[in-house]
């Protein structure tokens, strides 16, 4: 078959998920010879025991599927002996999967429907934000701690209402090892009565909880327990992750409709696993075995900490689980942030971790180091990071600068400089627009005086419906304008961003929105709203994701020219809303009016920034173009105003996160919005 004749991939659901960061530094670990603290898998040795009972089990032929639900027998001791007198009903209310991932997905999707709001924890787990986003549910993130430290109780309890179809905790907390709170039970209690909402407790750390202090389960709550669903893992508890066997305890309404879902999906797991479990769990070498997992697990969390002790490196001690977070500001190298510092330090240092960005950009910079590891493989991680140079003091730019407040995804700042290019194009002369956009940007000296550069609408050939001029892309999706773009972004130290006509690999055009980071980083948005005025809905594809990108500590929404008119398209109903709306255009000066009045609405009804780039001059097809590019506050103030004389210019305007904080805070119209999304 020719590749010609393959049909065109649909779009992405979660276009803005990629590989996981577990599997990117768990290969990056085994490239460069590194040793690996970064996957959350022990070093530890099954117990001898359950090794045994399960070559017994496929020696005794239970190699063929297990019942859906899980091994009968299995279910009993998870409901009689797990779960010692709780009531749970084997038959009706435990399911065995895949490992918790499984269920949890199968418990979300049966419970899930578009416009469902999930309220998490922020930092989370990185599974539960795809999982309600395919079901076209909104997820809410609320703070994991609040201003005193503490587990933040009236933050989960103040994001929950009508809306909330799902509540997500997870304790011991990955990535942080925090564990719940009475208080923070008592107050989802009380804002979850008479709701709809329903409780999902993550408990696969379960019984691994240090320092004597309380584990408060929700299945133990009076008034939680009956809206509770509870994950656990059999792989955590025994050093036996690959086995992928996990449950969903929760109550018999629930547990039929995600079994409805997990049949068709996972169906059954490891029979020979299922079986060497039930064989095991009687012994006195397996009740040993669960009494003393814990206290191991504290034992090694305080030898790590211990050998921290000569290093820069700061942190809170693990409540629980077995990850211990640590921040690394004082490592970080000039313009580095804790991604490339985990890289960096298993490239160099030979040493794998999680950089805690990839959970989430409230994060301070900091990497995760899992601990379930024999004290050999403990030591040896101490000897690597004690080994490691303390750079950061070289580097004044982390040192003084109000702006600075965390190091994350590069500088992250509270003030954010934006530049605008308003230019004339060259009509289907991507050469000569591109050489004068680079002699533009190093003229203006903008790695000095911006962070953002915005380019207008199909800014290397003008607004075009020629068939011949969109740039062809290769198979990964890149083509010579992307590469541009990253070479002058990285150059310039500055986010690049702009429109381009394009082509991929299987002959379908598309308008293109490229975000280039100067580390390296290219997000693309397809032009949803085609304008069919100009009939560019014959000659290019329409997009049909909204892509919201997080640089710098600052979340910007990617929009093209004619999404302008579609409000609904832009509607910051995110948690947390977007900072930014970036609008690049090609807008007729006959509708000059038009462009400035809605640039200013959006940025009113979203209480956010908005940057609108036009272009001027004349194109081939005979339209005038008078530019009006603006930056405008949440106010619908002007910052900077181009004004219509149709000249090439720049303007520039400083954004400030803390004053747009203050703003949404005095003004909390976002609170009231309707919650809706556009869907496909």
């Amino acid at each position: 078959m020719k590749r010609s004749e393959f049909p065109g991939l649909p779009p992405s659901k979660i276009p803005n998920v990629g590989t996981t960061i577990f599997t990117e530094m768990s290969a990056l670990a085994q490239t460069c010879g590194a040793l690996n603290m970064a996957q959350g898998f022990p070093d530890l040795a099954t117990p001898k025991g359950l090794v045994k009972a399960a070559q017994e089990a496929m020696d005794a032929g239970h190699n063929q599927y297990a019942p859906m639900a899980g091994n009968a027998v299995l279910r009993k001791w998870i409901a009689h002996s797990y779960y010692k007198g709780m009531g749970y009903c084997p038959e009706h209310e435990i399911t065995i999967g895949a490992g918790a991932s499984s269920v949890l997905f199968a418990a979300m999707t049966a419970l899930l429907r578009a416009g469902d709001e999930v309220v998490v924890q922020d930092p989370c787990y990185d599974l539960y934000a795809p999982v309600a986003k395919l079901q076209h549910a909104r997820v809410v993130k609320v703070p994991l701690v609040n201003d005193r430290g503490e587990m933040n109780a009236d933050g989960l309890a103040s994001a929950i209402n009508h809306r909330t179809r799902l509540v997500i905790l997870n304790s011991p907390h990955n990535p942080t090892g925090m564990v719940t709170t009475e208080a923070v039970l008592d107050a989802l209690a009380i804002a979850m009565e008479g709701t709809s909402a329903w409780l999902i407790s993550d408990e696969v750390y379960g019984p691994l909880v240090h320092d004597g202090r309380p584990d408060p389960r929700p299945s133990n709550h009076p008034q939680l327990r009956g809206r509770t669903l509870v994950a656990g893992s059999f792989g955590k508890l025994f050093h036996a992750t690959g086995w992928k066997i996990g449950w969903m305890a929760a109550p018999k309404a629930i547990t039929s409709e995600l079994r409805k879902v997990h049949q068709y999906d996972v169906f059954s797991t490891g029979a020979p696993f299922q079986q060497a479990l039930v064989t095991y769990l009687e012994t006195d070498e397996a009740r040993a075995h669960l009494d003393t997992v814990g206290p191991i697990y504290e034992v090694k969390r305080d030898r790590l900490l211990a050998g921290l002790k000569d290093t820069a490196l700061t942190w809170t001690p693990a409540e629980g689980g077995y990850f211990q977070v640590v921040d690394v500001s004082e490592y970080l190298l000039e313009g580095e942030n804790d991604h490339d510092l985990a890289r960096r330090w298993t490239r160099d240092h030979g040493l794998a971790t999680i950089p805690m960005s990839a959970f989430s950009k409230r994060c301070k910079p900091s990497v995760r180091i899992c601990f379930a590891k024999e004290d050999a493989t403990i030591d040896k991680a101490l000897s690597l990071l004690q080994s490691i140079p303390i750079l950061a003091t070289q580097n004044p730019s982390f040192s003084t600068g109000p702006e600075m407040i965390e190091k994350g995804q590069g500088h992250v700042t509270n003030r954010l400089r934006v530049m605008a290019l308003q230019l004339d194009l060259h009509w289907h002369d991507p050469s000569a627009n591109l050489a004068s956009i680079a002699n533009e940007l190093t003229r203006l000296d903008v790695a000095g005086t911006a962070d953002v550069v915005v380019l207008p609408e199909m800014f290397t050939t003008g607004f075009t419906m020629d068939p011949s001029m969109p740039e062809a892309l290769d198979l990964e999706g890149r083509g010579a304008t992307s590469e541009w773009m990253l070479a002058q972004a990285k150059h310039h130290d500055v986010a690049l961003a702009g429109s381009v006509a394009v082509r991929d690999h299987e002959g379908r055009a598309w308008n293109r929105f490229w975000w280039a980071t100067p580390e390296g980083t290219l997000v693309s948005y397809d032009k949803r709203h085609l304008f069919t005025l100009a009939q560019e809905a014959t000659h290019y594809e329409a997009g049909d994701a909204r892509i919201e990108v997080e640089w710098r500590g600052w979340t910007f929404l990617l929009q093209t020219c004619y999404d302008l008119r579609f409000p609904g398209f832009a509607r910051n109903h995110q948690h947390p809303p977007y900072d930014v709306a970036i609008y690049v255009a090609n807008w007729p000066e006959k509708r000059r009016e038009a462009w400035r009045t809605l640039l200013q609405a959006r940025a009113i009804e979203n209480q956010c920034f908005v940057v609108g780039v036009n272009r001027v001059g004349a194109d081939g097809s005979g339209h005038c173009y008078a530019g009006d590019s603006m930056v405008v506050d949440m106010a619908g103030a002007c910052l900077a105003d181009a004004d219509g004389d149709g000249q090439s210019k720049r303007i520039e305007a400083t954004l400030g996160r803390e004053k747009l904080r203050a703003f949404r805070k005095a003004l909390p119209f976002l609170e009231d919005a309707d919650r809706f999304g556009i869907f496909t």
